[in-house]
């Protein structure tokens, strides 16, 4: 995990492809966050990157916080490219909005060619990564096939939270109101937590066929919601390495998480597994990091 602020105004989060390991810090009284980023078993053995990326940035005045989850396709060519490309582009995209809607209508109709765009940059960058050539030359054959035809593929979802009519969103008792815009494509999943028990649900968990190919650009629907709440307590975001303990991620504590993260390692159906966990409280426990033992 890297934590970097180029702005002074600016906390920026960010997962690490090639180490296993596990954050949790104060963005600032009375939010936290939990950023986990693990590779499975078979991407260990192998020293390969995860193919997940998250990234995270908030404004240290608390008016806004951004972020980003990608999953990359393990069957498209370097889906950790596409993953950690997407990411950092919704991620500046969201950045640079000047305040969120009320509905989503307008503002997707201005995000779709975007992606669209970026889709074509990211292939040409891509491209201009050659193939091992101390591969053999059918496995070439092949790397190059999927390369040119899917290129490198990714699922997302991602979004905004900004205050309305308070100084600051982290600062609760202050908040008159809170809204939210979510989007998304494919079966990276999440659930947003506001007054009492609710949680809404959010993404396609299930359903990778909508995604992001740098080849192709956008391959099935993109979907995006906005939400105003009153207030907020709580968001979760995952892939779908997680999707078996999904209904307990919020609840868990650190040591708690690290466990069943352990436990979904000695699978054989194990996958990498990325989670951003937000939660407000009235009271902010002290930053800390902790790496996540190896088995």
């Amino acid at each position: 995990m890297e934590c970097n602020s180029d702005d002074s105004s600016l906390l920026t989060l960010e997962s690490n492809q090639c180490i296993d390991t596990f954050v949790q810090m104060a963005l600032d009284q009375p939010v936290t966050v939990r950023l986990l980023s693990f590779r499975c078993q078979e991407a260990q053995a192998q020293s390969l990157p995860c193919q997940d990326y998250a990234t995270l940035m908030s404004l240290r005045e608390g008016t806004s916080i951004c972020f980003c989850v990608c999953d990359g396709v393990g069957s498209s060519y370097k889906g950790d490219f596409a993953a950690a490309y997407l990411a950092k582009c919704l991620l500046g995209w969201l950045q640079k909005l000047a305040v969120l809607p009320r509905t989503s209508t307008k503002l997707l109709k201005t995000l779709c060619p975007c992606l669209d765009q970026w889709a074509h940059e990211a292939q040409t960058a891509l491209l201009a990564h050659p193939i091992s050539s101390e591969l053999p030359a059918l496995v070439q054959e092949v790397l190059t096939d999927v390369r040119t035809t899917y290129g490198s593929e990714t699922v997302f979802l991602c979004g905004r939270i900004d205050a309305i009519k308070a100084r600051s969103l982290l600062l609760l008792s202050r908040v008159k109101r809170v809204r939210v815009l979510f989007c998304w494509m494919g079966n990276v999943s999440g659930q947003v937590f506001t007054t009492g028990n609710r949680s809404i649900p959010i993404g396609d968990k299930g359903n990778d066929y909508n995604r992001w190919s740098t080849a192709r650009g956008r391959h099935g629907v993109v979907k995006m919601r906005i939400f105003t709440f009153d207030t907020i307590k709580g968001l979760t975001i995952h892939t779908d390495g997680l999707d078996s303990i999904a209904d307990e991620l919020a609840a868990l504590s650190d040591e708690g998480l690290q466990m069943r993260v352990q436990q979904l390692l000695t699978l054989p159906t194990s996958d990498d597994m990325t989670l951003l966990d937000l939660h407000w409280q009235h009271t902010a426990p002290q930053p800390s990091q902790r790496r996540l033992k190896r088995a």
